[in-house]
């Protein structure tokens, strides 16, 4: 198939899972899942860690054979040995480890191995019209002159989304695709999924972010234990039915309503007005016997917090103390004061 047509060309893809099991080392980790995918849809797959999401995805994607049972793609009966051979059938993977080469061009990468070339050499007009053809459907604002390495994540992800549609692709298995991305990042992916729904394109969308989850997909399944619970349309499914399916209880019974520590504990950990790199004016403290989370997005200043605190990060301002007395703003100190 030309590449400047593979992104208008390919079929839309059903795929059905009938039966499907999978064991390692005779131990199950997949059985007898029923499962079919629309063409068109962004549909979800939702469990915990070792539910069996990715090994479901990669027998989709010809990364694993099925022990048991049947993979149906396009009404045919399949059995992938490859991913090579998964993708020549319009199945392609957006792995969280991205496989570009950082000093080609977005072009380049893209088309890598399907380079137009004239006279022997690379025809770098042609390269750029097939991928402003490729890219101009998908709404994907990309520079192709520029090396991919230059690119921040998000960007990079559009570069490989745009290779598995210049190699054919309408199926495209999506793995926690947003794991490493801060805010901004998110909600430019969310776009780049939308779009791929909206020309026609599937989308299997592995995550652990069930708000992302219930924001993106039409259909959700949930998987526990290498089994299938259900799969319902997003629109019927909360937060909380989601956990309450991956886990096999409800959410209260997960995380019971804690009391708060009295007044009376003493505080045994003071930060005030803490300054540094990432950290701007955070205050909080820890009483004893207390387990204090830190949460937010990637790049909120987590773990900045925790090096500020801790003397591995200078601080620009503010103050810790353990027990009522100062720590210094360096490593040594810090474990002078039983701080780590």
């Amino acid at each position: 198939m030309p590449a400047e047509q593979a992104a208008v060309d390919t079929p839309q893809l059903r795929v059905e899972l009938r039966g499907v099991g999978k064991s390692f080392g005779g131990t199950p980790v997949l059985q007898d899942i029923d499962l079919a995918i629309e063409p068109g849809s962004v549909h979800a797959l939702v469990g915990e860690n070792g539910a069996g999401k990715s090994t479901l995805s990669k027998i989709i994607a010809g990364l694993y054979t099925a022990d048991d049972g049947t993979l149906v793609v396009g009404g045919e009966e399949v059995s992938f040995g490859t991913p090579r051979e998964a993708l020549e059938r319009g199945i392609a993977t957006i792995a969280q480890e991205l496989a570009l080469v950082p000093a080609l061009t977005v072009a380049e990468n893209v088309f890598l191995g399907r380079e137009p070339r004239r006279a022997g050499f690379l025809d770098r007009r042609r390269l750029r019209r097939q991928f402003l053809e490729l890219a101009e459907p998908t709404g994907f604002e990309l520079d192709p002159d520029v090396p991919v390495g230059t690119l921040r994540t998000a960007d990079q992800q559009k570069v490989e989304i745009l290779r598995a549609l210049a190699r054919g692709a309408s199926f495209i298995i999506m793995d926690e695709p947003t794991a490493a991305l801060a805010g901004h990042d998110t909600e430019l992916l969310h776009g780049v999924v939308r779009r791929l729904a909206a020309a026609g394109k599937t989308v299997l969308l592995i995550s652990h972010f069930l708000g992302e989850v219930l924001e993106l997909a039409d259909t959700v399944t949930i998987l526990r234990d290498g089994r299938l619970i259900r799969t319902a349309p997003a629109a019927q499914e909360t937060e909380a039915t989601l956990i309450e399916g991956m886990l096999g209880r409800t959410l209260g019974s997960v995380f019971p309503e804690k009391s708060v520590a009295p007044n009376g504990v003493p505080t045994v950990l003071e930060v005030r007005d803490l300054v540094a790199p990432g950290v701007n004016g955070v205050s909080f403290d820890v009483r004893a016997g207390e387990i204090v989370g830190l949460a937010g997005l990637v790049g909120a200043g987590r773990s900045e917090i925790a090096h500020a605190v801790t003397g591995a990060a200078r601080r620009a301002a503010g103050t810790v103390r353990i027990a009522g007395e100062d720590v210094p703003g360096h490593v040594p100190g810090a474990l002078r004061r039983g701080l780590s």
